[in-house]
Parts: C-alpha cells; sequence; structure tokens
C-alpha cells in the first residue's frame, strides 16, 4: 500500500517535479548506488549516539565504519556500541580543514550544536531546539591528516550531518575524496548558523572535485514556507554507471 501511495503521489503531485525533491528512502538509494561496489570504508562525521552509523553498517555489513562525533553527551552510547561492535570505530573528535581545538556550541537540543552559532531567524523559528547552553572545547582533525596516520583506509560512502561545518570538513579531506563515489551531507540554503556554509558552496566545492547532485530529500521550511534545509546525495557519476 505505501509503495501505491508513493506511486500515486509521482504521477499526480509531484509528476513535473520529480528531479527536484526525492520520496525516495535515502538509505535504500544509498545502497542501490553502490551495489556494484565493495563498499570497505564508511565516513559518519557528527554521529550522535550512532544510530546512523548502525544502520550505514547493516546496507554495508562488510565496512569499517569511521564515526566522529566530539559532543561529549554522546561518550556513553558509543563505549556500549564500540563494545559490542568492533566494526564501528569512533573518534571524539570533529572534522574540520585544520587540526587542533576548536568552541563547540552545545544547543539545547543536542542535534544543533555546532562550531557556529546559531543566528537569530533559528532561534525565533526553533527555539525549542538552538537555545546555545554551553561551549566546550573540543579536539578538531583534518580526514585526509586522521586517514595517513591510522593506515590510509579508502572511503567509499561519507556522511556529514554536522550543522553547517560540513563545507570545513570536506576541505580538508580532498586526498580521501578521490576514492569517494558518494556524499550523503546535509545543507542549508539559508543561513541558520552565523558564518556557517550554504548548500551552493558545497555544491560548488564538490563539483570541483568530481562530485555531482543526485538528489535533495527531507527538506525542511519555517512557519513562514521559507526553506531551511534538506539533504542530499552527490555521486561521481561515471563510476557509479551514472554519466
Amino acid at each position: 500500500m505505501a509503495k501505491l501511495v508513493k506511486s500515486l503521489v509521482r504521477r499526480t503531485l509531484l509528476a513535473k517535479y520529480d528531479n527536484l525533491v526525492a520520496l525516495d528512502d535515502v538509505y535504500f538509494t544509498l545502497g542501490r548506488l553502490l551495489a556494484g561496489t565493495r563498499v570497505t570504508g564508511v565516513l559518519d562525521a557528527g554521529a550522535s549516539n550512532g544510530r546512523v552509523s548502525r544502520k550505514l553498517l547493516r546496507i554495508f555489513p562488510q565496512a569499517a565504519v569511521y564515526a566522529f562525533e566530539p559532543n561529549p553527551l554522546y561518550r556513553p552510547d558509543w563505549e556500549h556500541l564500540t563494545a559490542q561492535t568492533p566494526a564501528l570505530k569512533i573518534s571524539h573528535a570533529a572534522l574540520s580543514d585544520e587540526n587542533g581545538q576548536m568552541t563547540l556550541h552545545i544547543t539545547r537540543s543536542a542535534g544543533p550544536s555546532s562550531f557556529f552559532r546559531p543566528n537569530r531567524r533559528f532561534r525565533e523559528n526553533y527555539p525549542e531546539e538552538s537555545e546555545p547552553e554551553r561551549d566546550e572545547t573540543v579536539q578538531v582533525v583534518r580526514l585526509d591528516d586522521w586517514c595517513a596516520q591510522n593506515g590510509s583506509p579508502e572511503i567509499q560512502l561519507m556522511k556529514f550531518d554536522i550543522q553547517a561545518a560540513e563545507l570545513r570538513a570536506l576541505r580538508g579531506a580532498v586526498d580521501t575524496l578521490r576514492t569517494t563515489l558518494v556524499v550523503y551531507t546535509e545543507i542549508f540554503f539559508n543561513p541558520m548558523y552565523e558564518g556557517g556554509a550554504l548548500y551552493s558552496e558545497i555544491d560548488l566545492f564538490l563539483r570541483e572535485n568530481g562530485f555531482s547532485l543526485f538528489n535533495i530529500y527531507k527538506p525542511r521550511a519555517d512557519a513562514n514556507g521559507m526553506l531551511d534545509q534538506a539533504n542530499a546525495i552527490f555521486v561521481k557519476p561515471e563510476p557509479l554507471g551514472l554519466a
């Protein structure tokens, strides 16, 4: 029945616009895109409590999932996960374009915590989520440097959910991106963080590194109908037979 309803929506309401926003489950799509690829390494940047890391491991059971999560609130979750599942590998650090330390602005709801402060529009539209509560100094690393120090694993899939810091992390991963085929990332169409990256900047950077936009998922707008954010899949078309 669910498939029938989805098909009906596609043929009617979204018939002319199906290329703009996908109704498909994003994880099913990731598995389909990489079905012909031996996936040995998956990156989960902004891994929070490990829910997505576990889902990615179920889709790609032969892979190691390299998770990065700097928020100390999630450390107890990861102690349990890594003890049970050796393929889940956690680094209690954040990815960026430099190595060292940065200030993480932890918000009332842990999800919007970021290196960038929520701007006025974000705080006014989502006060229960975005209100800053405290700052925490955390470690940051360049993915290229981390890989060089940890056996240079190949990473075929990268997932980012790091609250407008995605561009910084990507800039620190130029070498690693050469073996990457798919990038799944949160994107912001309008500013929600002070100084955070927008979709146009991420799109340009990934295109310069051989990627193309595949599709957009789960867009979110504010109470006025103004588009805020979504998730997007970028792919390298030729290796995946999409050129």
